[in-house]
């Protein structure tokens, strides 16, 4: 009797250990409820297939509509972050994102679905193909955050979450992920994310990071895979650590080889072997590269548009279904990524002072 009193408060007391206790607090019953100050965020980021290049189909705007103008499905707690800008074609063929000359509506949060007076009444936020929220070039070109969001609300009713995406047409992945040409990162950090995640902050909403997106590989087709690997490494870490989420969950978009769509056979022009090969091999467990809490996005069965290269707006629906099914059971997994405040204003300090984590001049 002794013994087993002795096994038992033994028991108690190792269950009362800091180590213990942490391990308790991760398995709670409901791992995706966040504290009071807590809320979702998810992050775009890359060319034209990422920013939403998918021309306006009547179908799929009637579907979208129908869910995002009744209020008993969407009471608007989704929000995307707005800036004005456009894309300058640099000499040496680099494409570069600058603040754009309309400015129909302010920077700051818009609903997710917002509505203009586009030619197809809804943008989806495309921020690559005119100065403002429309442009008629534009036609209702739309993004993956519609189906993305919808889905979102339907598994988490009652949460908000916080969208903020830059996408530049065309654009290689070095002026992302190169301390030589970071144009397109540092406008990103500057005008997006940082003036989004600091508004939050003022608020009192402390962001839970709900993953990361990074599509894009078109802009590098030429480049062999050690080419592009050190660099899509580095824009990895450049995430991870310049954000303020150390474990960010990064899905990439596998761009689709020649042949494999299963709906458009001639489509993925503009493919490049070495960028697919980079990206499997951070995903691969038995890769030396492989970086743990990334996945790959399949979109071979995604409709392309008429130009074989962007997909339609049914094929960006699927991608954002499929994300959105990453990330939703990763958030009931308890998974998404805590922020660091220290490491974001680190980050902030650093890009200030113009250096990078190393204090290297960038």
């Amino acid at each position: 009797m002794k013994k087993l009193k002795k096994l038992a408060a033994a028991i108690v007391i190792l269950s009362l250990s800091p180590l213990c206790m942490a391990q308790r607090c991760n398995r709670t019953a409901n791992p995706v409820v966040l504290t009071d100050d807590e809320v979702p965020v998810f992050i775009t980021i890359g060319q034209s297939n990422a920013d939403g290049s998918a021309f306006a189909d009547a179908g799929e705007d009637r579907r979208l509509s129908a869910w995002y103008d009744n209020p008993d499905s969407n009471p608007g707690l989704m929000k995307i972050w707005y800036r004005s800008c456009y894309i300058v074609n640099q000499s040496d063929g680099a494409r570069w994102v600058f603040d754009g000359t309309t400015e129909d509506v302010a920077p700051g949060w818009l609903n997710l679905y917002y509505k203009n007076d586009n030619l197809n009444g809804r943008t989806m936020m495309n921020m690559i193909h005119g100065y403002g929220t429309w442009s008629a070039g534009a036609a209702g070109r739309r993004g993956m955050e519609g189906e993305f969001g919808m889905h979102f609300q339907q598994a988490f009713p009652g949460k908000e979450l916080y969208i903020i995406k830059l996408g530049c047409s065309g654009s290689q992945i070095e002026t992302w992920a190169s301390s030589s040409d970071s144009h397109n990162w540092d406008y990103f950090y500057e005008n997006l994310y940082k003036p989004a995640i600091s508004d939050l902050l003022s608020k009192g909403k402390k962001p839970r990071l709900a993953g990361i997106w990074w599509m894009q590989g078109e802009g590098n087709g030429a480049d062999s895979k050690e080419h592009y690997l050190p660099l899509l490494k580095a824009l990895i870490n450049k995430c991870r650590t310049r954000l303020g989420f150390p474990d960010a969950h990064i899905y990439i978009g596998h761009i689709v080889k020649p042949g494999e769509s299963l709906t458009n056979p001639a489509a993925s022009v503009q493919y490049g072997q070495g960028v697919r090969d980079a990206q499997d091999a951070v995903v691969n467990p038995e890769d030396e590269n492989f970086i743990p809490n990334v996945s790959v996005i399949d979109a071979k069965d995604s409709p392309f548009d008429k130009d074989n290269l962007h997909w339609g707006h049914v094929g960006i629906n699927k991608i954002g279904k499929k994300i959105a099914a990453e990330v939703i059971s990763a958030g009931n997994r308890g998974e998404w990524a805590v922020f660091c405040l220290s490491a974001f204003k680190g980050s902030a300090a650093c890009q200030h002072a113009g250096t990078d984590d190393s204090g290297l001049a960038l």
